[in-house]
């Protein structure tokens, strides 16, 4: 004890002094350690603000500024129109064919007999998911819009401008035409992304009107050089021959234009879909038997549990009226109509059916 005692002396620093300078360096220790709890977090923030500053820079391909990162509606908008708006959540969009084409679907490439196919029909389901509603949106088929030029392959070749019901014919008939036509109707609709599709060849136009028992629908056309059996002016339920006349035909009936079929096709949903909401209600093997029968002749990018969301928004949702796209119709050089649409018409519609202005 008394060598420590005295090594300690010796080096001039009492027992006492000893215990001090533990004591200040504990304080400091602590200082040291408040200063790191506090700085901590503020570091944590500040390296979270820029990496998600950094996240929608990249995600937007563009540059924010703190200012816009601060007030986020701000950001993720565009201006469509001159009208500065942002896409409503919980959209979703499926283009609905009906392609001029006969007997079962197979991989075939737009040669006379057996061609890929025009599309007669197009029509954009929207279901707004927070609203519960939904729309069916008719795209006539003479709108001009520009297309992807397709191999037999799906090889891009190049684009063109061209009536839309052409897109389909580019292509296999199968996959890689649903979606040139998918792609080309989004162009049109200002890049809208649309969620799947589903195209039907003339053939399913029976096999829907059977599977229903029959629509029945006022004759607003005179049919007499395409189906006598339908009488202007009479009201008829239709069999499934005179479905498939009623529905497709057009340069023999009434004026012979598309807008008079395109009215004969909306006639047809409209008288089709309480007989359908009916059934589905009714007979929960109603609607798998109905995609059994139509299987064959049809190309889809929906499974089945996007056809029973669609179907039950069918049933739930409220449906609201679909605004039209307004054009000059202008005739090409073998005599055809083409419409060149309205830019202000397309903008007020794809606010209408997307948007919310900010």
């Amino acid at each position: 004890m008394a060598g420590n005692h005295r090594r300690v002396r010796h080096m001039g620093v009492s027992r006492a002094a000893l215990r001090r300078r533990r004591t200040k360096r504990t304080e400091e220790e602590k200082k040291r350690l408040k200063r790191k709890a506090l700085v901590l977090p503020a570091v944590l923030a500040a390296v979270g603000i820029l990496s998600a500053i950094l996240f929608v820079a990249v995600d937007n391909r563009d540059i924010f500024s703190l200012e816009q990162f601060l007030h986020p509606d701000l950001y993720n908008t565009v201006e469509i129109g001159g009208v500065r708006c942002r896409r409503r959540t919980r959209i979703k969009s499926y283009l609905f064919m009906g392609v001029d084409a006969r007997g079962k679907v197979g991989e075939y490439y737009n040669d006379v007999e057996y061609g890929a196919g025009q599309c007669d029909v197009l029509m954009l389901v929207i279901v707004d998911q927070n609203a519960n509603t939904y729309t069916v949106f008719p795209i006539n088929r003479n709108i001009i819009t520009t297309m992807n030029v397709l191999s037999e392959d799906g090889e891009k070749l190049g684009e063109k401008e061209g009536p839309i019901c052409l897109a389909h014919s580019y292509g296999n008939g199968r996959g890689n035409s649903c979606e040139n036509a998918v792609d080309a109707l989004s162009r049109l609709l200002y890049d809208q992304p649309i969620d799947g599709y589903l195209a039907l060849n003339m053939d399913c136009i029976g096999i829907i009107n059977h599977q229903l028992g029959g629509v029945t629908v006022t004759i607003e056309d005179d049919f007499s050089d395409s189906d006598p059996s339908l009488k202007m002016g009479e009201t008829v339920k239709l069999t499934d021959e005179q479905a498939v006349h009623f529905i497709h035909d057009r340069m023999n009936v009434g004026d012979g234009s598309n807008m008079g079929r395109m009215r004969r096709q909306q006639q047809f949903l409209d008288a089709a879909q309480p007989i359908l909401y009916d059934k589905i209600m009714n007979d929960e093997k109603f609607f798998r038997g109905l995609y059994d029968a139509l299987e064959d002749y049809m190309v889809t990018s929906l499974t089945g549990k996007d056809i029973s969301k669609l179907a039950k928004a069918f049933r739930s949702n409220e449906f609201f009226e679909p605004p039209e796209i307004e054009g000059e119709v202008i005739h090409d050089e073998f005599g055809y109509s083409q419409i060149i649409a309205d830019e202000d018409s397309v903008a007020e519609d794809v606010l209408q059916l997307f948007y919310e202005k900010v």
